[in-house]
């Protein structure tokens, strides 16, 4: 809501709500390159803002299994990589309900 205003600067909560995401996966991916040097760390999440795609992939979240749902997630998916976001995936055949062998197939 528009009154969830955070103090010194009267920021809108809307307008930051995302960087909390981006900075928890970025202090994962940061404290995983310390701990095992070379390696690169994977971190998934849900929560992104710009640049996320540096840090982790973006999972668009838990979908059923429904042809709608099919639709929306191409539909998520092409626009974030659109966007810049370059690592993201949707849950294959839904997480939710049992997918039809047609539906597994086309997704």
């Amino acid at each position: 809501p528009r009154d969830a205003v955070h103090p010194n600067g009267n920021v809108e909560h809307r307008d930051v709500h995302n960087m909390y995401g981006y900075y928890v996966h970025r202090a994962t991916f940061e404290g995983l390159e310390k701990r095992t040097p070379g390696d690169r760390p994977f971190v998934l999440t849900r929560s992104f803002f710009i640049s996320s795609h540096r840090y982790a992939a973006i999972w668009t979240g838990d979908n059923y299994a429904k042809w709608e749902h099919l639709g929306t997630s191409i539909a998520m998916v092409g626009a974030l990589t659109l966007g810049g976001q370059s690592l993201v995936g949707a849950d294959v055949g839904g997480f939710f309900k049992h997918p039809s062998t047609e539906m597994a197939v086309r997704w």
